[in-house]
């Protein structure tokens, strides 16, 4: 009988203690343990095909990295990562280690781009985005059984704003209430012109990048850490195709798996106070350091969900990354934060995500529209639409569902901003700095964002390798179905 084993956190050490439940890979369709319900739309834990050269570090709680920081449980997995809760060992603070995969140690930006921003968020500014952006604490390599990995330490945060919020507010509430939203909207804003203002663009803006803070998880004791993420789940190692198959020992593999933690109390911690909202952009994976006179020398191919690709993105039309793509996918996410996670741009798949944006901002320029073989699915030539007879633009991009929260000045505003925003040409599009402008200044109070250019910084300027015992005390259509 396959078993499952928890360990039990005392002050200093992990005793594990053994469960008789059974959760495979199979089996959570059909279990409590949803894989939707989890932090990513990963599952929660990995498969024994994940750990080979290449794959991911086999990582065990109690393995400490760098001679300093202590794995105490498991916070999250994705594609290309696992993340978890690790104590700081010399400032006996708790924090964030990302470890990469050695493939995307290999063709990521991921560290570089940490290692940048951890330089500037050490110089003073007084950029009210710094504060709407993670704090890198530590970059560092390890070289294990499969590959070279890259780990990036970082302050702790909480939940991302794809979690089932439900399960906070009430079976009724499928989406932040107005005066949440609004604090949301203006502070995502804040920390895109942050990360332009240092040079960065983030590439992969999304719900599941976007998590709240709380200067109680900076602080708290170790025994309040045991309360809120509670203790290590562990399962055995199995295959994902057949999960009955015997996995044998093997040094590219843990022996046991740590499924990724769920927890209410982050809920009750992040989203307790309205007033004291507070999130933070993260995840770099997509990242890149901005220059204008860099062209990637590969193809540029974006991980950004398709929902919030801007035309140039999808029609391949860009050699490397700038700051206009962000502009454009901080767009729909601040539209979808303010109609209940509901995308501007219906898309199931390419074409209809592409119909829709001609159905509300009018026919691509030739360039594009030339070059999309479907269009004659869904228009003439001359723009107007196959199935409903009108030319387009056929309708405006609407601003906020339920305008019963909102001032009337307050719907025309964010409207207006989303005009802005969603413009085909990229140099038509306004910066993240006038975004933050354009937000209705009810939203949140602010000190105003200098007007200041881009940082023109290459990749090969980037210091390479930072003194890793450098830490910075942090005391001092559902658009989620289409990720």
């Amino acid at each position: 009988m396959r078993m499952n084993a928890r360990l039990s956190l005392d002050e200093n050490s992990i005793q594990p203690t053994v469960l008789n439940t059974t959760v495979s890979f199979s089996q959570q369709q059909h279990s409590g343990l949803s894989t939707s319900s989890f932090f990513g739309a990963m599952l929660p834990i990995e498969a024994a095909e994940e750990y080979e050269v290449g794959g991911f570090h086999p990582i065990s709680v109690d393995d400490i990295f760098n001679n300093r920081y202590r794995v105490i449980n498991k916070l999250s997995r994705g594609a290309n990562s696992t993340v978890w809760l690790v104590e700081d060992l010399l400032s006996k603070h708790f924090a964030s280690l990302k470890v990469l995969s050695a493939a995307s140690s290999l063709l990521s930006f991921e560290l570089s781009v940490s290692q940048h921003l951890q330089m500037q968020q050490a110089r003073c500014d007084s950029h009210p985005g710094k504060e709407h952006v993670v704090r890198i604490f530590d970059t560092f390599t390890i070289q294990g059984p499969n590959g070279t990995h890259h780990c990036i330490v970082t302050e702790l945060l909480g939940i991302n704003l794809r979690a089932d919020v439900e399960e906070f507010y009430g079976e009724d509430v499928e989406h932040f209430p107005p005066d949440v939203a609004k604090k949301i909207a203006a502070q995502v804003a804040l920390g895109v012109a942050y990360l332009h203002k240092c040079g960065i663009i983030h590439g992969d803006l999304h719900f599941g990048n976007v998590l709240f803070y709380s200067s109680n998880l900076q602080n708290a004791s170790r025994t309040e850490i045991k309360r809120i993420y509670g203790e290590p789940l562990f399962s055995p190692v199995q295959y994902s195709r057949d999960y009955r198959k015997p996995v044998p020992p093997s040094i590219h593999r843990p022996t046991m798996l740590v499924y990724s933690i769920r927890n209410l109390h982050l809920f009750e911690i992040c989203l307790s106070s309205p007033d004291n909202i507070h999130i933070k952009i993260c995840v770099f994976g997509e990242s890149s350091i901005y220059n204008p006179c860099y062209q990637f020398d590969r193809p540029f191919k974006s991980g950004m969900p398709l929902p919030y690709r801007a035309p140039e993105i999808i029609f391949h039309d860009i050699v490397s990354p700038a700051p206009s793509m962000d502009v454009w996918a901080l767009g729909v996410l601040l539209y979808a934060i303010m109609n209940e996670k509901r995308c501007p741009f219906i898309a199931g798949e390419k074409d209809e995500l592409i119909q829709w944006m001609v159905m509300i901002l009018g026919k691509l320029p030739d360039k594009w529209w030339t070059r999309w073989a479907a269009r004659a699915e869904y228009f003439e030539e001359n723009g107007v639409h196959r199935l409903t007879n009108e030319m387009v633009p056929m309708a405006g991009i609407g601003s906020i569902k339920e305008k019963g929260s909102f001032s009337g000045e307050e719907v025309n505003a964010f409207q207006n901003l989303l005009y802005k925003i969603f413009r085909y040409a990229p140099e038509d599009r306004i910066d993240a700095e006038e975004v933050v402008r354009s937000i209705p200044p009810t939203w949140e109070e602010y000190e105003e964002v200098k007007t200041c250019k881009i940082i023109e910084t290459g990749v090969e300027d980037v210091v390479t390798s930072l003194n890793s015992n450098t830490y910075h005390d942090s005391r001092d259509c559902d658009i989620d179905t289409l990720i």
